[in-house]
């Protein structure tokens, strides 16, 4: 079976990262972690997540230079918490944090998390609220997100999102969606500017 991805066309936002208040009292020993660059000092950090004692609730604790500091994060109950996964979205030299908080049948949604000046902040969308990444879909779509370098040097955040429309011929499967590129602001000053223009792509997966 051949599966085909139309993408329709390109749009362009602008994100940021927001502080989040830490949950009070004290998490439990990390259950996970991974090691990377959190503050840009070319040192490695390790982050983690840890339980709560509230299983629809995770903390995210990042240990730099023997300093640690944390952030509540919403988690998914049934499945537990997630490995968290590493990447620098914006090629800043300072690795952001993806951390997985629901589990569908088919689907998983995620956030990112980064190390600020004044402790860790999530990832927030054109309208300030926090900015969630979607991988999966089953048969009834494909969700997911990547990062890529950009005119400025930095890297920007592409987010795809297609749902299904036909079965073609031979039981071909085509989807349809549209791929938006985001350029990611750290602290005050944006990485690159958000431009808008067409794309058309076509995807064949065998």
């Amino acid at each position: 079976m051949r599966t085909h991805i139309r993408i329709r066309g390109t749009a362009a936002a602008l994100l940021a990262l927001a502080a989040v208040p830490a949950l009070a009292g004290t998490a439990s020993a990390a259950d996970s972690g991974v090691t990377a660059d959190f503050n840009g000092d070319g040192k490695a950090d390790t982050a983690a997540l840890a339980s709560t004692g509230d299983p629809a609730v995770q903390q995210l604790v990042f240990n730099v230079d023997g300093t640690t500091s944390t952030i509540t994060l919403p988690a998914d109950p049934a499945a537990g918490p997630q490995e968290p996964r590493v990447t620098d979205i914006n090629g800043d030299g300072r690795a952001e944090v993806l951390v997985t908080f629901s589990r569908g049948a088919n689907t998983d949604f995620s956030t990112f998390v980064e190390l600020g000046p004044d402790g860790p902040r999530t990832l927030t969308g054109p309208d300030g609220t926090r900015f969630d990444v979607t991988e999966g879909g089953g048969i009834a779509a494909r969700l997911g997100y990547e990062c890529a370098s950009n005119a400025e040097g930095g890297r920007d955040l592409i987010t795809l999102g297609a749902t299904r429309i036909d079965t073609g011929n031979g039981g071909e499967l085509v989807y349809e969606g549209q791929r938006t590129r985001y350029a990611v602001e750290n602290g005050t000053s944006p990485r690159s500017t958000p431009t808008t223009s067409p794309a058309r792509a076509r995807t064949t997966r065998y």
